[in-house]
Parts: C-alpha cells; sequence; structure tokens
C-alpha cells in the first residue's frame, strides 16, 4: 500500500503545472494583455519568462530611462547596463548630466533606434560625439535643450553625421527657444524621408511681414535669427510623398499659414494621418474647414482649446475625414448639441475628448455618440460636463466597449444610480474617473440599497447601527414624540448634521456586511469590472471605509486617487492593501484622518509603490518618513505639501532613498543645503 501511495505522488507531481516551461508563443500571447509594469513583474519570476520580454513586439517597446542621474561609465546605473548582454532600442535621457560615457555611448550605438533628449545639459561637440555612433537612429527627439541650439552654430561645419542623421523618420524639436531656419535646415537636409514633425511650443514666425523683412528676396539664404513657418512649410513640402504627422500645438499658427500645406493652385500639398494643433488660438474657422477638405487620410485629429472649431467646422470634420479615429475637442466652447449630434456619424471613432464644451448636454450625447449601440468607441473624456443622471445612463448603456472612461466634475450627472449603470454595463473599463463628483456614496460602489438598510433599521430597537428617522412635519414630529415619549431637539448646524449622518451611514453600512444581511445585493458591486487599472476619486468626500473594505478587490489596479476623501481611515486601507497589492501610484492628499499606522501598511504592503502623495495629512510624523525610508523601493514620487510635522531632517533623510527622483514638499525653492541638491538632481559624483 506504501508503495501504491508513493506512485500516486509521483503521478501527481508529474501532472502537476509547470508554468515556467509553457511554449515562449504562449506565454508571449499572454504577456499581450498585461501592462508593462505587470510584464516586468512577471519576468522576475523565472529566466524563460524574462526572455519572453524581449522578443517581438515587447523587445521594441522596453525603453531604457534615466532620470536626473549623472551618467558615467564609472557609475551607477550606466555601470550596470554596460554589463548587461541584451541590447535595446529605445532611450529616454531625463535632466541627466554627462561624465566619461565612451563606453556607454558605444554601447547605446549598436542599437539605438529611438532616442530622447529632455531638458539635457548638453554641448554640440558632446552631441556630435554622441550621434556619429547611432547609426540605426529612426527617432530624434530633442526637447527643452536650450544650450543646445543657444550659440547659433548647431551642425555648422559638421561634415560627419550623415549615416546617423540620414535614416531618422520621426524628428521632434518641441518647446526649445533658440531655433533658426538655419539650424532647421541643415539639420533636416541630412534626413532623406522625414514622416513625423513635432514643433510644439516653439517660438515661429508666422506673419508675412516679419517674414518679409528677414527675407526681402526670395534666395536669401536660411536666417540665423528666426524660425519663420514659409520655412518649416519648404521642408515639409520637400517631404510630402512620406510626410504623414505634424504637431505645431502651442504656436502662433494662423488660418493661411495652414492652408499653405494643402493642395492649392496646382502645388501638391501633404496628406496627413496625425494633425495636432492644440491651444492654436490664431485659426479661424474657414481656413480649418478648407484645410479640412484636402486631408481626407486624417486618422488623428487635435483641435482642443482652438477658437475656430464649432459646428461648422464640425460638420466638414465629419464630413471629408469618415476614417477617422482619435478627435479631440476638449475646451472648445462653441460647439453645442447640434455639433454634438454629428459625432454619431463617425463610425470609427475610438478616442473622443469633449471635456469641458460648456454648450455640450444630455441632448447632444444621446443623439450623437449614444443614439444607437457605438461598439467602436474605446476612449470618452467628458469632464466638466453639464449632463444630467440620464446622459450618464445613456452612455453607459449604448459604449458597452468603453475602456477608459472621465466623467469628472458632472456633479449633476453622477450619481449612485448613474454609477451603478456604469458598473453594470461597462464592465470592460481599465480607467474611470469620477473627480469631485461628491454626490457618489459607497453605495454606488458596493451595489447597498441604502434606503432598505434605514427600512430595516427602524424596525430594530437599537438605534447605534444605523440611521435615525429624520422628519420634517409637525404630525410626524407629534407621532415620533407620542410613540418614543420623549422629543429630542438637535441644535446642530447643517453641516453637523451632514457629518452625523454620513457616520451613521458607515455604520450601519459595517454593521450590514459584518451581520452578512447584505448577501443578496441589490445592486452591482464595482469588483467586476475586473480589469481595473486606474481609479479617481478625487473630492468625493461620502466615500468611506465601507468602500475600500469591502468594494475594491483588484488584482490589477494601479492608480488610486482618494485625496479629499476624509472619511477614509487605516480600517479602510488595512484591507485596500492586501485586496490591490498591484497599487504604483497612490493620493491621499487632503484625508486628515491618515495616520502613520495608516503610511506604515501602505509602505510594507505595497511593494511596487512608485509614487506617493500625502500632503495635508496633517497627523503624520516622522515615523512615516520612517516607513518610507525603510520599505518603499521603488518610490520615485513624493509629495508632502503641508505635513508640517514631517519636516525634521528631511533633506538629509531623503537621500538614503536613492530611487526617489521628484520630491514635493514647502519651500522647496528656497532651501540650499547641498544634500537637498543631490537629492532633486541625483548628481552622484
Amino acid at each position: 500500500m506504501e508503495s501504491i501511495a508513493n506512485e500516486e505522488q509521483v503521478v501527481i507531481n508529474y501532472w502537476s503545472p509547470d508554468y515556467g516551461n509553457l511554449p515562449v508563443e504562449i506565454i508571449e500571447h499572454i504577456f499581450g494583455y498585461l501592462h508593462h509594469s505587470d510584464r516586468q513583474a512577471a519576468g522576475a519570476t523565472c529566466s524563460n519568462w524574462r526572455d519572453a520580454l524581449f522578443i517581438g513586439e515587447f523587445k521594441r517597446r522596453n525603453q531604457v530611462h534615466f532620470a536626473k542621474v549623472c551618467l558615467s561609465d564609472r557609475l551607477p546605473p550606466a555601470k550596470y547596463l554596460l554589463k548587461c548582454q541584451r541590447l535595446y532600442r529605445n532611450y529616454y535621457l531625463d535632466e541627466v548630466t554627462f561624465g566619461q560615457i565612451q563606453e556607454l555611448t558605444a554601447l547605446i550605438g549598436q542599437s539605438a533606434a529611438e532616442i530622447t533628449f529632455d531638458n539635457v545639459e548638453i554641448g554640440d561637440k558632446q552631441f556630435y560625439a554622441f550621434m556619429r555612433l547611432l547609426t540605426h537612429l529612426e527617432s530624434l527627439t530633442i526637447t527643452r535643450c536650450s544650450s543646445l541650439f543657444m550659440s547659433g552654430a548647431f551642425l555648422d561645419g559638421v561634415d560627419d553625421l550623415g549615416n546617423s542623421i540620414a535614416s531618422i523618420r520621426r524628428l521632434s524639436l518641441q518647446q526649445n527657444q533658440y531655433l533658426s531656419d538655419a539650424i532647421f535646415l541643415r539639420l533636416t537636409s541630412l534626413i532623406k524621408s522625414l514622416e513625423s514633425l513635432n514643433m510644439s511650443g516653439c517660438h515661429i514666425a508666422y506673419h508675412n511681414a516679419i517674414q518679409r523683412r528677414f527675407y526681402p528676396n526670395e534666395n536669401t539664404h536660411a536666417n540665423e535669427s528666426i524660425l519663420t513657418f514659409k520655412f518649416i512649410t519648404k521642408i515639409i513640402l520637400n517631404h510630402r510623398k512620406h510626410f504623414r504627422e505634424l504637431d505645431l500645438s502651442h504656436t502662433m499658427i494662423s488660418g493661411p499659414a495652414l492652408e499653405s500645406l494643402g493642395s492649392h493652385e496646382n502645388v501638391e500639398g501633404v496628406e496627413l494621418h496625425s494633425l495636432k494643433l492644440t491651444s492654436c488660438r490664431q485659426l479661424n474657422t474657414t481656413s480649418m474647414m478648407a484645410f479640412i477638405q484636402t486631408q481626407p487620410s486624417l486618422v488623428v485629429l487635435d483641435l482642443a482649446d482652438t477658437l475656430c472649431m464649432n459646428n461648422d467646422c464640425l460638420a466638414a470634420v465629419v464630413e471629408n475625414i469618415p476614417k477617422l479615429t482619435s478627435l479631440n475637442i476638449a475646451g472648445c466652447t462653441a460647439i453645442n448639441n447640434e455639433g454634438a449630434t454629428l459625432l454619431g456619424n463617425l463610425k470609427c471613432l475610438k478616442y473622443l475628448n469633449i471635456s469641458r464644451c460648456d454648450g455640450i448636454t444630455t441632448e447632444g450625447l444621446k443623439q450623437g455618440i449614444a443614439r444607437a449601440l457605438n461598439s467602436h468607441l474605446r476612449c470618452l473624456q467628458m469632464s466638466h460636463l453639464k449632463v444630467c443622471e440620464e446622459g450618464i445612463k445613456c452612455i453607459a448603456f449604448n459604449c458597452p466597449e468603453l475602456r477608459v472612461l472621465n466623467v469628472g466634475h458632472c456633479v449633476n450627472g453622477v450619481t449612485d444610480v448613474s454609477v451603478q449603470c456604469i458598473v453594470q454595463h461597462l464592465i470592460w473599463l481599465r480607467e474611470l474617473s469620477l473627480e469631485n463628483c461628491f454626490w457618489v456614496s459607497d453605495a454606488a460602489l458596493t451595489g447597498i440599497n441604502l434606503a432598505k438598510l434605514d427600512l430595516k433599521a427602524s424596525h430594530t430597537r437599537s438605534l447605534d447601527n444605523f440611521n435615525p428617522l429624520i422628519t420634517n412635519s409637525l404630525r410626524e414630529r407629534e407621532t415620533l414624540n407620542t410613540s418614543l415619549q420623549s422629543m429630542k431637539i438637535s441644535l446642530r448646524s447643517k453641516a453637523e448634521e451632514e457629518i452625523v449622518r454620513d457616520a451613521n451611514r458607515k455604520r450601519a453600512l459595517f454593521a450590514a456586511y459584518e451581520l452578512n444581511s447584505v448577501n443578496n445585493v441589490d445592486g452591482f458591486c464595482i469588483q467586476q469590472l475586473k480589469g481595473l487599472c486606474s481609479l479617481n476619486m478625487k473630492g468625493c468626500n461620502k466615500i468611506t471605509d465601507v468602500t475600500l473594505k469591502y468594494g475594491l478587490k483588484f488584482n490589477e489596479l494601479k492608480r488610486l486617487f482618494l485625496s479629499s476623501c476624509q472619511q477614509i481611515t487605516s480600517i479602510g486601507m488595512e484591507s485596500l492593501v492586501v485586496n490591490c497589492p498591484a497599487i504604483e501610484e497612490l493620493d491621499l492628499s487632503e484625508c486628515y484622518n491618515i495616520n502613520d499606522k495608516t503610511i506604515q501598511l501602505i509602505t510594507a504592503k505595497l511593494g511596487r509603490l512608485r509614487a506617493l502623495h500625502i500632503s495635508g495629512c496633517s497627523q503624520l510624523t516622522d515615523h512615516s518618513l520612517d516607513a518610507i525610508l525603510v520599505n518603499c523601493k521603488s518610490l520615485n514620487t513624493l509629495s508632502v505639501h503641508r505635513c508640517r510635522r514631517i519636516y525634521a531632517d528631511i533633506e538629509d533623510r531623503l537621500t538614503e532613498l536613492s530611487t526617489l527622483r521628484n520630491l514635493n514638499m514647502d519651500n522647496a525653492n528656497s532651501m540650499e543645503n547641498p544634500e537637498l541638491f543631490r537629492l532633486k538632481r541625483r548628481l552622484d559624483y
């Protein structure tokens, strides 16, 4: 018998699943459904899963991001990268300084196809040395690198960078102040086929009078002092066969300047797939409509915060761009329900942003994107709209495939009933924002019918666990006085009454759960949104520990925003950190009941925490800082504004947290402590 039992044990062990040896194709397919940080965590389990992260599409997505460090061959993190056997395609240099990096640049040059310089203090000679080794470069982004162009001699007399720059297809020079026509010409003349250009936030001259002043003659050479759109247009038209994406957001582009890019007077213009003109307030409706008629292949259009976008312009978009998949018209106040109705005709639209469009109301939504079943819309941003409860419910009914929904600041429309409708019908949601929707309570997220709990409470002898009866008329008060043989007169203000009512409601819900009296819940719990990754409940002050303890149970939740939810305590947080272990960003600002014990729980249980916002939590002391220093091994961002009891020796102590890159605290700009300076810039010399 003993031998038979041993054989059975062997058989059981033999047939136990060995997930580490799954075929790479299956692992790659599974990873395709995961968020990047989840894939990284999964890759740390075994070598086979780790290898799957560097195959096919995942290999192209991987990015090496250096932020606020000194790059040197002899110092970490560059020192560790040099020991790595794998090669990466995408590098992001964010506010870094350079030491001796000959070996590092040689390593990057072997495989780099995309590189970004963001606010980097780099000279032209150092940039040339870097670029000479990047022979496979396809995308170059230079953002806020003013020192590189300040001299005006960028690429002047440099003839050996042709092999590096020629293969560039995507060029971004956003937010650079000292660009000129000469610099732009020297850079783009080396590129063979430019497909994408981003000049957002640059100082570009569009007015004809300015252009005539610097170019009185047509054959004048490129100017060293000014960047004109007329010159940019020439470069774009020279690459018209391949040029597909243009971003001129936050510039002073005018209507005639935009029209010059389209086809006119036997001149072939560009055929764009993506056009972004956010906050370009000089554009007029006539020119915008004329240009749209020449761009039938547009897929992405961003006209947020522009004055040209009105009902007529939106009609031109719907009529001439049938393949549009992404449309951003946030802040376009000239659009009303008449224009919103036309949005239902865009049958390929997947992303729509109509936030802050004051003229769009419930009727516009019901007659537009939600007038019938809309199975193609994936992302809807509609914050700050004047919609009612019926509008939110209509969206939930007719847009069942939504992955992202933002109804923040829609105070009148976002209620417990409408949120229950969202939870019931939008089961594929990944991101949900209810910011400042202060009517939302625990009932919206747990599905409990509070009216039934109150009714049940009236039949019990104990009034401690449930809401007391609130009477308004004199007859009701007399009846209550007769039954109870007493009359209690409240001297509280309305605000105090609301606080007491919320506390009683919270006790009622806790009691109901503890007594298992809500097994047959009438509504829908937010737990059924199993793939939820981001939840924003800032300013939802009716949310209590009940939601945290019994509602939020998500394995994939990454970002949770609970600022100004003042009824949250350590009771709810104790359950939250167990039920949502993957949280990477947590906002508890202005949550006055958060104490040192809460921070100890958060930092000990949330091992993947990268951003923590605890500004205005007045109960926190140095013990919270100790917990952060000991437990947070990956913390990148920390906000501690108005935490006056936590500031003892913070400059010196936070330098021990090697991963910290962003520190938000009071009077940080006036501190000149060398240790704090090293903390802010991470200059590890």
